[in-house]
C-alpha cells in the first residue's frame, strides 16, 4: 500500500475517533483500535474481492463510511456511492471528505430502499441486518453486476445463506482472513448478468 494511502486511512481513523465523542459512529475506543479492527477488514476484503468490483460501487448502509471511504482511499479510479438514511453519519463522512481530498464518493443521506444503484454496479453490504434483507432492500430497475456481503465465516451466516435459498440465484463464497478472524465476502449474481 502507498504511504499516501496508509496516511489517509489514518487520518479517517483520527477523523472518526474525534466525531465519536459526538456522534456514535463506533464502539471502537481509540483511532488505533478503530484502524486496527475496521480499516484493516476493509482492506483485507478490498484485497480478496478487487477483480470482481464494478468501477461503480454502491455501499449500502455505510454508517461511518465502511467500506466505502476506505475503498475511495484504496481505489481512486472507481466511483463509490455511501448510502445510509442517518443524516449524522453521512455528515460526517461528507466531512471526512472534505478532510481527506476525495473526489471519487458521494455520500447520499436516503434509505437504500430509494437509491437506484447505477447499471453495472458492485453493491457492497457490511455490517447489513441478513443477506435476505440486504437482497430484498434493493430497488431492481437496473441490472447490477453483483451484491457483495461481508460476514463472519461461522453458522450465523450459514443460516442466513439456507434462509435465502430463494434469493439466491447464483452465489460465491470469498474467504479471507481478517485480525485472525475467519471473515467471508458472500457474492450474488444479478438474475439478469448471471455469467459475470
Amino acid at each position: 500500500m502507498q504511504l499516501e494511502q496508509d496516511k489517509k486511512l489514518k487520518k479517517f481513523a483520527e477523523l472518526v475517533f474525534e466525531k465519536n465523542k459526538v456522534h456514535n459512529l463506533t464502539a471502537a475506543k481509540t483511532a488505533e483500535d478503530f484502524y486496527n479492527k475496521h480499516i484493516k477488514d476493509c482492506l483485507c476484503a478490498f484485497k480478496k474481492i478487487k477483480p470482481k468490483l464494478s468501477e461503480n460501487i454502491v455501499d449500502c448502509g455505510s454508517g461511518a463510511g465502511l467500506p466505502g471511504m476506505v475503498w475511495a482511499i484504496l481505489s481512486p479510479n472507481s466511483k463509490i456511492w455511501s448510502v445510509d438514511s442517518n443524516q449524522k453519519k453521512i455528515a460526517f463522512q461528507k466531512h471526512a471528505k472534505r478532510e481527506l481530498g476525495l473526489k471519487n464518493i458521494e455520500p447520499i443521506a436516503t434509505r437504500i430502499q430509494d437509491h437506484i444503484p447505477p447499471e453495472g454496479s458492485s453493491v457492497v453490504f457490511k455490517a447489513f441486518s441478513s443477506i435476505g434483507a440486504g437482497a430484498e432492500s434493493l430497488r431492481r430497475e437496473t441490472s447490477i453486476k453483483n451484491l457483495l456481503f461481508f460476514k463472519k465465516d461461522d453458522e450465523k451466516t450459514a443460516q442466513e445463506i439456507t434462509e435465502a435459498t430463494s434469493l439466491l440465484y447464483d452465489y460465491k463464497r470469498h474467504e479471507y482472513l481478517s485480525n485472525k478472524e475467519k471473515m467471508l465476502i458472500v457474492e450474488l449474481y444479478d438474475n439478469k448478468n448471471s455469467n459475470n
